[in-house]
């Protein structure tokens, strides 16, 4: 590498050559159309391996964009193997660009060939990928090697058996009826509430809700509260694919602050409020009972919609449980959100929704209008599951495991880098929120730990505006030999940077 743009950068890639090549698409995010940019222009060959990018200030400032966003697209590509930094010199297309790259550069069409022959919409394009043997704890999630396997296979034997011609024929858009009364009975007897099996929906996981609400029960251009920090991956349906407009409210440890709330809602029309009540994503705070009663009779006051989604809430490691905000909810204001996905395996991608009874009819219509049927015989092996007892026995044996985990973070954390960070032992959930102490650049910290192999998400990722030098990092999906090694890449890669 020559470490100064090439003549072919600077024929072909000049900011404003870039800035006409961006997809118009409005969907997309400006940061995820400059990935797109760049990973087009490397694809066709116009940006080649050895390449130097100029800096992310000079490329914000001829796109005219903030320079985050230039630096998150970057990192994006870094992390996806077509970009290196190398320190003191800067950002390069990598010498040895991913397979896909390789072949779409080289490949001659031939008979029978299996590449595509015509172009394909830029979001088709592959954007997210990363190395082999990467520890994946940007968030945590439950690890499917503890899952109930066998069990839910004879469920699905079972389902397939002696109710498979029923459930193979056309469905209930609302989901399979037993499915929804066992987790009526499940909710009521958990929470003390009252659930009917007519006020819930089986979902394709909680993405799977969020789109439905969001698509159902508002308008382009409505505008929505959210959690700040929060969870960008609600934020992005709601923003790129509903086209609603985000209003970010502070929170602290006893989660969202009504007050910040209310001044918002006597400035602008909000119509939907998006929270997670029981354990707050990222940072992991509850939300007191004197907080949720008061949130509550502001959305009854301005007809607020309250989309609760109880992310990871099952997982609390002491005596006292924090209840849903379903739970206080008189006034038909809530819409919760649970998700079986993250109580067994991310892979069932098994979700479902409790909601006031009279939207029944419009969600039934949405729903089969969209055809986002799931699967019926998993559906009906879920519900054996839940009704032989298995889900709770599942439950009380991954808490144990996941407080162990979380307990083995925090102690090698706070051993190998307590210098440098600080942790939030959260009271369940499953993932850390860790700040970083002054004089350590979080971002260039994440991007490090990247190359290292271990994936996070940068302070930016979380919050809308400026954020916080902070980042959350997953540990119920990884034992304790593979959160030693996240830890000792973690250092690693601070060492790299302090070098450098």
């Amino acid at each position: 590498m020559n470490g100064s743009p090439s003549p072919n950068f600077l024929v072909h890639m000049r900011a404003r050559d870039l800035l006409l090549t961006l997809d118009d698409s409005p969907e997309l995010s400006l940061g995820q159309r400059i990935v797109n940019a760049l990973h087009r222009a490397i694809l066709e060959g116009r940006l080649t391996p050895g390449t130097a990018l100029p800096g992310s200030r000079v490329l914000a400032d001829r796109l005219g964009v903030h320079r985050q966003t230039v630096v998150s697209a970057l990192q994006d590509l870094e992390a996806q193997g077509w970009l290196v930094t190398l320190p003191n010199r800067g950002t390069f297309v990598a010498e040895e660009l991913p397979s896909q790259a390789k072949r779409s550069r080289v490949a001659e069409p031939t008979q029978g060939s299996t590449s595509v022959g015509f172009d394909l919409p830029s979001l088709l394009q592959p954007v997210s990928t990363h190395p082999s043997g990467a520890l994946l704890l940007a968030d945590g999630a439950a690890d499917p090697r503890l899952a109930p396997a066998v069990e839910l296979s004879r469920g699905y034997q079972r389902a397939m058996l002696r109710h498979g011609s029923k459930l193979l024929q056309d469905r209930d858009p609302l989901g399979t009826p037993l499915l929804r009364e066992t987790l009526a009975a499940w909710i009521s007897e958990r929470h003390g509430i009252r659930v009917e099996p007519e006020r819930i929906l089986i979902t394709r996981g909680s993405r799977g809700a969020l789109n439905l609400v969001a698509h159902s029960l508002f308008r382009p251009n409505d505008l929505a509260a959210v959690e700040n920090p929060g969870n960008r991956g609600a934020w992005d349906i709601f923003q790129r694919d509903a086209r609603l407009g985000l209003r970010p409210v502070p929170i602290d440890q006893e989660g969202m602050d009504p007050i910040a709330l209310e001044e918002l809602l006597t400035r602008e029309r909000i119509r939907l409020l998006f929270l997670m009540a029981r354990r707050q994503f990222p940072t992991g705070a509850s939300l007191s009972r004197k907080r949720g009663a008061a949130i509550l009779s502001l959305a009854q006051k301005y007809r607020l919609a309250v989309v609760e989604d109880d992310y990871d809430g099952e997982f609390t490691y002491t005596d006292q449980r924090p209840e849903p905000l379903l739970a206080q909810d008189t006034t038909g204001q809530v819409l919760h959100i649970g998700s079986l996905s993250r109580l067994l395996a991310p892979g069932l991608r098994l979700g479902y929704m409790v909601f006031p009874a009279a939207l029944s009819p419009i969600l039934a219509r949405v729903r089969r209008n969209l055809d986002e049927h799931g699967d019926p015989v998993l559906e009906w092996a879920l519900a054996d599951l839940i009704r032989d007892g298995e889900l709770a026995r599942h439950l009380r044996k991954t808490r144990k495991i996941y407080m162990s985990r979380r307990d083995h973070l925090v102690a090698l954390l706070r051993d190998r880098l307590g210098d440098h960070l600080d942790v939030d032992v959260p009271e369940g959930g499953m993932g850390l929120w860790i700040h970083v102490r002054p004089g350590i650049d979080p971002d260039a910290w994440i991007r490090s730990a990247r190359a290292h192999g271990l994936v996070l998400n940068s302070p930016s990722h979380f919050f809308l505006g400026t954020p916080e030098p902070a980042f959350r990092m997953g540990f119920a999906q990884a034992n304790e030999g593979e959160l030693q090694d996240a830890v000792e890449r973690l250092a690693r890669a601070l060492t790299a940077i302090q070098g450098s």
